[in-house]
């Protein structure tokens, strides 16, 4: 139960002893191995803010993937502020609690205390240069999203922004804006379009955005892209013939709303399950890709209109 059975009995021998030990509920004792061999089988998830459905799939499937090592996942929030977070998985990893850690939509500062902590480190959505990353082709669906508004006939497109200082929203919105640039069509951003992910924020962003006349909008998350969708309806601005909406995420709600939300998807269950091998590999010694790439499509729903 170890993993080291290979090379040391046969592998029908192997398979039956793990049938029987599920078959009679056994669990590794995760602190018992920490004693016995010194390393921990705990390891970390990274995020903004475990209230997100989004990071919530995360959690769940980066679990199952860990699960089925005989390892267990617990998380640490960063709620945008750096000098917090890092220096808390620093001591975590240092004092041999976290094997190691999966980080979701950060970047490291330049002082940070993780810097040296390469090898037992994976990074997801924004690339950290010289660490091992998996990367979302989340700039190819932004260019997607940009074409199919531009090709409708929209010359500006406006950006309801998540108000968190995260990396992976600076990096959604630059993205955006190369798009936007590359179709000769105008990103409009203002600090008023700025919102948290409570409810009150964010509608009050969407309200201040319709103010302003935008009649295509693409959004930091699905959350703010469902905000402006109930705003526009207690409105009667109709969707999508007065007003398209892009999201990113693809989260549940995506479809429970009419018209349907054309969003971006963000897979959590194949992002887990890359990133939990990709940390697997690296602390096991293994040679590995510095980046792993997960496929992020642009979903067509009823919020833009068909051509």
């Amino acid at each position: 139960m170890s993993g080291k059975a290979a090379g040391r009995i046969a592998p029908a021998t192997a398979a039956h002893i793990q049938e029987v030990a599920r078959s009679l509920g056994y669990r590794p004792n995760v602190a018992a191995r920490t004693l016995r061999t010194g390393t921990s089988g705990l390891l970390g998830l990274v995020v903004l803010d475990a209230s997100h459905p989004f990071y919530g799939h995360m959690l769940s499937a980066a679990d199952d993937a860990a699960a089925g090592h005989g390892l267990a996942l617990t998380m640490i929030q960063t709620r945008g502020h750096e000098d917090t977070w890092e220096q808390r998985l620093a001591d975590q990893l240092s004092s041999g609690h976290l094997a190691g850690a999966i980080v979701c939509g950060e970047r490291l500062s330049e002082g940070s205390p993780l810097r040296d902590r390469h090898d037992r480190l994976v990074f997801v959505e924004v690339p950290e240069p010289g660490m091992r990353s998996v990367v979302l082709a989340t700039a190819a669906a932004a260019a997607d999203a940009v074409a199919l508004l531009a090709s409708h006939g929209h010359s500006e497109i406006a950006y309801l922004a998540a108000d968190y200082p995260s990396a992976v929203f600076a990096s959604r919105v630059a993205d955006c804006a190369d798009a936007a640039r590359q179709h000769g069509v105008t990103l409009r951003t203002d600090p008023r379009w700025r919102a948290t992910f409570d409810v009150e924020s964010a509608t009050a962003a969407a309200g201040r955005l319709l103010d302003d006349g935008a009649r295509a909008v693409v959004c930091d998350d699905d959350l703010l892209a469902l905000a402006l969708h109930r705003v526009a309806a207690e409105r009667q601005v109709t969707v999508p013939e007065d007003l398209e909406i892009v999201g990113v995420g693809d989260l549940d709600t995506a479809r429970l709303v009419s018209p349907e939300l054309t969003t971006v998807r963000l897979p959590a269950t194949s992002i887990a399950a890359a990133a939990v091998t990709l940390l697997l590999d690296a602390l096991a010694g293994r040679e590995t890709p510095e980046t792993t790439t997960v496929e992020a499509p642009l979903v067509e729903r009823g919020t833009t209109r068909s051509v």
